[in-house]
């Protein structure tokens, strides 16, 4: 579980703190386009310094039903960066439960329910499994925080960024029936 608080900067700008059982940190930060390249390469500073090595996103990422009983993974930010195995391919083969391998079709950013976030949906066709039993379709919905949505932009930290046409290999496993990107970014290579 973590805590999270929420600073308001420069009119425009707001950025997220957060503590974690892991440690403290920036967990996001969301601006308006507008806003001076200056305050934008202040704000970057801000978040280098203080968000290396650390790790904060509480929180879990607004899922809208998928159609076609399609598979949701979903990614809310972890220690991905952290932990040092998440660097192995070994370690995040023999952690996850699925390893697949697929071309990006859509990726569509949108506010969730109640406009206090952004997220990320990537939709995904799944043309290889390296690992795990095969599902019924072969289409995964990807969610993630952060993204861009008209003239605002939320960042999150470690977070895999799905660009539409890539082809991508992605280890997942499954947690009391929900499926979870294993390692952040880490998990997710583009090929």
């Amino acid at each position: 579980m973590g805590y999270g608080g929420v600073e308001e900067l420069f009119g425009g700008c707001r950025i997220e703190l957060g503590v974690s059982q892991v440690g403290v940190g920036i967990s996001s930060i969301t601006m308006r386009r507008s806003g001076s390249p200056a305050f934008a390469i202040v704000a970057l500073g801000v978040l280098a310094i203080l968000g290396l090595g650390l790790v904060a996103c509480s929180g879990k990422p607004v899922v809208t039903p998928s159609a076609g009983g399609q598979i949701v993974v979903k990614q809310s930010g972890g220690a991905g960066i952290l932990v040092k195995e998440c660097a192995d391919e070994a370690y995040r083969t023999e952690k996850a439960d699925y390893l697949i391998e697929g071309t990006v079709e859509k990726v569509e950013s949108r506010w969730n329910q109640e406009r206090t976030g952004i997220f990320t949906y990537t939709e995904l066709t799944i043309e290889k499994y390296v690992k795990g039993k095969p599902f019924a379709e072969n289409k995964l919905q990807i969610v993630t925080p952060g993204g861009t949505v008209g003239e605002i932009s939320q960042w999150v930290e470690d977070q895999p960024i799905f660009h539409e046409g890539k082809r991508v290999r992605i280890y997942f496993e499954e947690v009391n029936g929900e499926f979870f990107i294993v390692c952040g970014q880490f998990g997710v290579e583009e090929r």
